[in-house]
């Protein structure tokens, strides 16, 4: 019997034109956590056959796949299930080799889906259909972190799949920016809040659908789509605290900004909010320690933009 440890797996990913179509590879994605699988509801069959057991047997009912991969962000993988998350990219050459891709929420509730070939070492599967079901982007005092829950098409087994390494700029806490402001583009141009920790959650609220005729999921179905946010700063005014109070509707930003990458660009992850409500304030402090203050946001929908969240992400990939 063979041995091999959770590092020497691999997680392939490709955008896939329509879903559940499968595709090849286009990049391999470095992870933290992989948790992705196939999951097997089986019915059990309860008569009365004589005997004393409750259940005399069972027959597979659904099959479909989910999990977790959490990775660290960087400029150019993360882009794979930030677009997942949100339905369409609308890439664009800034200058030479860079390009800004504008991913924002698609109103359809099919997904944007990917086909994930999971290797484990000892198997290796693909996963077609797999939409993100939510977004956790995090940064607090190390690398900035995500973790994308998933749903799909039940695995099945491939060969596919020669692993490389690829990847933009990794980020960390150093590299965070995030302010309010009227818009989204004032707060990228106001001052640095320095949050010590920040936290935005994208849920699409999907669910699996199943059909007569199969056992496998027939579709993954996207459903209300909500934007979430949750950070500390230090209490250094009163300023949130009001917005709280007055029900104060504003914009946010949150930019991550990396390596140059010519020109005198630099690989970048800017996520954009609205129109956003202090959904939670209060201090939180010890008596030796600094006040400071966490809070909840929520983003609404905008008219004046007809949106409540879009993202940028700037790097030398032409598209995903």
């Amino acid at each position: 019997m063979a041995l091999d440890i959770g590092r020497k797996g691999w997680v392939g990913v490709g955008v896939e034109s329509s879903y559940g179509a499968p595709v090849a590879i286009t990049d391999y994605i470095p992870f933290n956590e992989n948790s992705l699988k196939g999951m097997s509801e089986k019915v059990a069959n309860e008569a009365a056959y004589g005997v004393r057991e409750r259940v005399f047997d069972s027959v597979i009912a659904k099959q479909w796949a989910e999990g977790d991969v959490s990775i660290n962000v960087d400029s150019k993988l993360f882009g794979y299930f930030l677009y997942s998350a949100l339905g369409t990219n609308s890439p664009a050459n800034v200058a030479g080799s860079v390009y800004d891709h504008t991913m924002s929420r698609n109103n359809s509730v099919t997904p944007k889906s990917l086909t994930i070939v999971n290797d484990r070492v000892v198997d290796r599967q693909y996963v077609t259909g797999a939409a993100v079901k939510s977004l956790n982007i995090s940064v607090s005092d190390g690398l900035a972190s995500a973790q994308a829950s998933i749903l799909g098409k039940y695995p099945i087994t491939t060969t596919s799949g020669t692993l490389t390494t690829t990847s933009g700029s990794i980020f960390s806490f150093k590299d965070n920016f995030f302010a309010f402001a009227a818009t989204p583009s004032a707060a990228l141009s106001a001052t640095n809040l320095k949050p010590s920790e920040l936290t935005i959650n994208i849920e699409n609220n999907s669910e699996p659908v199943f059909r007569h005729g199969s056992a496998g999921v027939d579709a993954i179905v996207h459903k209300e789509f909500e934007v979430t946010a949750e950070g500390t700063l230090f209490f250094e005014n009163t300023t949130d605290r009001d917005a709280y109070y007055n029900n104060t509707k504003q914009g946010a930003a949150m930019k991550l900004t990396g390596a140059g990458i010519g020109g005198g660009y630099s690989e970048a992850v800017t996520l954009n909010m609205y129109r956003v409500q202090m959904e939670s304030w209060e201090l939180e402090t010890g008596l030796a320690d600094f006040y400071a203050e966490k809070f909840s946001l929520r983003c609404e929908y905008d008219n004046a933009n007809s949106k409540s969240f879009d993202a940028i992400i700037r790097n030398t990939k032409t598209s995903y």
